[in-house]
């Protein structure tokens, strides 16, 4: 007589083997995820097979570790600076406590403000560089990684566009062009210039 079903039956140590948990599964499934699991915690299981004859005896119980919780601190203090089309990313290592997973790394997640499609860029740093381009708001958050899964996720930055014009007058009067050349001094001639004009104007009639 052919197997109709299996049940799947799972306990934690402290049920004191009474089951908390029952799934059913086909005849021919051999395999099962079990989820909703408490982190941090030893589970057994077992497997008994039914059909209409009865129920069989239960396997040997096998048992296995869940993982820890995922951090549950964001990313914090997170600077940014943009200079031409890339953005630098710095923030602070998370700390984790000891019932959770340590962190293998961060992801930093980014969209442009109207676009819903997001890129995801994964590093094992505290830093991070991205090609954004100009004219373009973008929107981004950083998250941890660990084996007990992806941590809580920052609070979302918004970078604001900044076009190409712009770009190039603020790096001009911060004292560097586009090609990293000092061009303070062209600002000394066009103030000796002002005076000059002033003089002719203002203390010629005077003489």
């Amino acid at each position: 007589m052919s197997i109709v079903k299996h049940n799947v039956l799972y306990w934690t140590d402290d049920s004191k083997e009474s089951v908390i948990g029952k799934i059913r599964v086909s005849g021919n499934v051999t395999t099962k995820n079990i989820t909703g699991l408490k982190a941090n915690t030893v589970y057994f299981a077992s497997v008994r097979a039914y059909n209409t004859a009865g129920t069989g005896p239960s396997s040997p119980p096998v048992n296995g570790t869940t993982k820890k919780s995922p951090p549950s601190q964001p990313p914090a203090n997170i600077a940014w600076k943009l200079t031409n089309s890339k953005l630098c990313l710095n923030w602070e290592h998370v700390k984790t406590m000891e019932n959770e997973s340590e962190v293998l790394g961060y992801k930093i997640l980014y969209r442009q403000n109207r676009q819903s499609k997001t890129h995801i860029l994964e590093t094992n740093n505290t830093s991070a560089e991205l090609l954004v381009p100009f004219e373009e708001d973008y929107l981004i958050e950083i998250r941890t990684v660990s084996d007990g899964g992806d941590g809580s996720s920052s609070e979302e930055i918004r970078i604001p566009k900044m076009s190409s014009k712009h770009f190039v007058s603020f790096l001009y009067f911060a004292g560097l062009s586009s090609r990293g050349v000092s061009v303070l001094e062209p600002s000394i001639h066009f103030l000796s210039i002002v005076i000059m004009i002033f003089y002719c104007f203002a203390i010629q009639p005077l003489i």
